[in-house]
């Protein structure tokens, strides 16, 4: 038989060739009995006390979050795990499990509704605020700024809630912050934004994709990864809707007709083809 060549991983091993790599990683590594995380061996970390808030810290800021700040990570997550059945996330979700969509594809398509409408305005909240700090400018300023350059400012103003009828998650949030006697300073400017724009309209509130973004700032997360926040948290409440649909076995769902504004045009007779 003719003598087959080396692989390459034998040449790399004998240090015969030299082969670039198509990816780095810098979080994770699992050439070894259990996946290191940052280093850390899986299974330490959980004899040791850590949880997941902190695997969030590995994995997508490269460092171990302190317990103050694993608190707050594991108080965002609750607090946005579910708003109910009737958001856009969860209404997709509902739909495509009832359509026979499994549970992996039905959680996808809600997904993809998280957006600068819903959910998705965390990581804009997290730089504007950020960029109102790093530039020291007043709440007057800022609101100028974002009129003429960017429009409503992100993480300010709700469809349902308002000053009369205030979120309570973002209560909790802001109260259980304050409450441990640290630096907020993107806080506090957002709640300072919220005491200009509630007085124009008093659903223009701090909402609670505004707040997440402002604590995650606030404890050193980098602003793109905020929207991950949201779409782990609310990942859990839409497979508990994908699984709820399931287990009830609910059926294919169709609008009503008095749910549909119907503006086209009355029927009417089909033209002679010229």
């Amino acid at each position: 038989m003719p003598k087959l060549p080396k692989t390459v991983q034998e040449s790399m091993k004998e240090g015969e060739v030299l082969v670039t790599p198509l990816i780095r990683s810098t979080i994770s590594d699992d050439r070894g009995d259990e996946p290191l995380y940052q280093g850390y061996p899986a299974s330490e970390l959980i004899n040791n006390g850590y949880d997941i808030p902190h695997i969030i810290g590995l994995l997508w800021d490269n460092r171990l979050v302190s317990k103050q700040e694993a608190e707050i990570i594991k108080r965002i997550i609750m607090l946005s795990a579910d708003h109910g059945p009737c958001v856009s996330g969860a209404l997709t979700t509902i739909i495509a499990a009832c359509a026979g969509i499994g549970l992996s594809q039905a959680v996808a398509a809600g997904m993809i509704m998280i957006g600068p409408r819903f959910g998705g305005a965390v990581t804009d909240a997290g730089r504007w605020f950020k960029y109102a700090i790093d530039n020291k400018l007043s709440v007057d300023d800022f609101l100028v700024y974002m009129k003429k350059n960017v429009g409503p400012v992100p993480g300010i103003g709700h469809r349902v809630k308002s000053l009369k009828n205030p979120d309570k998650r973002v209560k909790e949030l802001v109260g259980y912050v304050k409450s441990l006697n640290m630096a907020t300073p993107h806080l506090d400017f957002a709640l300072e934004v919220e005491k200009v724009t509630a007085v124009k309209k008093d659903n223009l509130i701090l909402n609670v994709d505004g707040t997440m973004a402002a604590v995650l700032v606030d404890i050193g997360f980098p602003v793109d990864s905020l929207n991950g926040f949201f779409i782990l948290a609310r990942t859990i409440g839409m497979i508990g809707h994908w699984t709820d649909q399931k287990r009830q076995g609910s059926r294919l769902i169709r609008l009503f007709d008095y749910l549909v504004n119907y503006a086209s045009p009355k029927r009417r007779e089909v033209p002679p083809l010229k």
